[in-house]
């Protein structure tokens, strides 16, 4: 490593460390909203730096993007956020939870840093294992043969867990028919024609990204994240029939968790065992649960960014969301 590197590498990492610092204790929660969506962004190229694409292709599109959305349609709602504030703790008291937090974030990352050096202990060597066997796996590129072959049991739960929790978060708003009543009625010119030129532009790069984890960093995570990005995109702008409501909702987001299951039962059936996939059929088969996954997390992530909007009144909003830069986003 040249010293330009070095040098750009400890940059990195005291400006990802004072942007996190700032996002804790700014008491602006629309800044704190910015300055969170810069620590996604300098997050994902930590990753990269640390050659690992697929985390930060991963850490871009969720961290920088929904979640970044999330953050900030809640400080949009501007008069619900200022109430909050003036019922929440006062004096000293406001400073215990981002201490109490910090305490909590340096134990888990002390346990995490032991974990990653008992890794690193002689004849623990997992990635020349899977360098040895990913020809049996019927992929090329070894995440998604770990993901979806080598340590498949993992990935299933992981999808039952967001199929989960979308399917609890629309049994908290059973209201589901106001959602097309929000102020993405009258969207903002500047959102419409975002959405114009973005959709096709996600579209394309999510197809990309689902086909292109065989043999390179993607897969179904990151094509189904940034989906659900294009899906909330849509939805500001005005598209609210994309997302589908009503007996429509529940099968999209079990059609992922769905087709896992019924592969497992297939292989099971056939007698090699839960998801052992032949290496004959083992790259087919990864390819269509990576395409149902996809379907299945875009639709989770965008029902859950659309479940916790609130409704707003368009004729006093003026059709668009409270201003952000306003007194009451503080």
């Amino acid at each position: 490593m040249t010293a330009a590197a070095s040098a750009f590498d400890i940059f990195l990492g005291g400006s990802l460390l004072a942007v996190a610092a700032c996002v804790l204790f700014l008491p602006r929660r629309a800044t704190a909203v910015v300055l969170f969506l810069v620590f996604g962004v300098l997050l994902a190229i930590v990753w990269a730096r640390l050659d690992a694409p697929d985390i930060a292709l991963a850490e871009a599109i969720l961290g920088g993007g929904v979640t970044g959305a999330l953050l900030i349609d809640a400080v949009a709602v501007g008069r619900r956020a200022a109430d909050e504030r003036s019922e929440g703790p006062a004096g000293a008291a406001r400073w215990l939870v981002p201490i109490a937090g910090g305490a909590a974030g340096a134990v888990i990352a002390v346990v995490l840093a032991a974990a990653v050096l008992a890794l690193d202990t002689p004849g623990i060597r997992l990635t020349d294992d899977v360098r040895d066997n990913i020809a049996t796996t019927g992929v090329e590129h070894p995440v998604t043969a770990v993901l979806l072959n080598f340590r498949s049991y993992d990935t299933l739960l992981e999808v039952a867990v967001l199929a989960i929790a979308a399917i609890g978060v629309l049994g908290l708003r059973r209201d589901a028919p106001a959602w097309s009543d929000a102020w993405t009625k009258a969207a903002p010119i500047a959102i419409d024609g975002l959405v114009r030129v973005l959709t096709p532009v996600i579209v394309l790069l999510a197809g990309w990204l689902l086909v292109a984890g065989t043999t390179r960093p993607g897969g179904a995570f990151q094509a189904g994240a940034l989906a659900g990005a294009g899906l909330i995109l849509l939805y500001l702008g005005g598209r609210t029939g994309v997302i589908p409501v009503g007996r429509g909702l529940t099968p999209a987001l079990m059609l992922g968790l769905a087709g896992f299951v019924g592969v497992a039962f297939g292989t099971a059936l056939g007698g090699d065992g839960w998801l052992v996939l032949d290496v004959a059929w083992a790259g087919s088969v990864i390819i269509a649960i990576e395409v149902v996954v996809t379907l299945s997390i875009a639709a989770g992530l965008a029902v859950i960014f659309v479940a916790n909007r609130e409704p707003v009144d368009t004729e006093t909003a003026g059709g668009g969301p409270t201003d952000v830069s306003g007194e009451d986003a503080r």
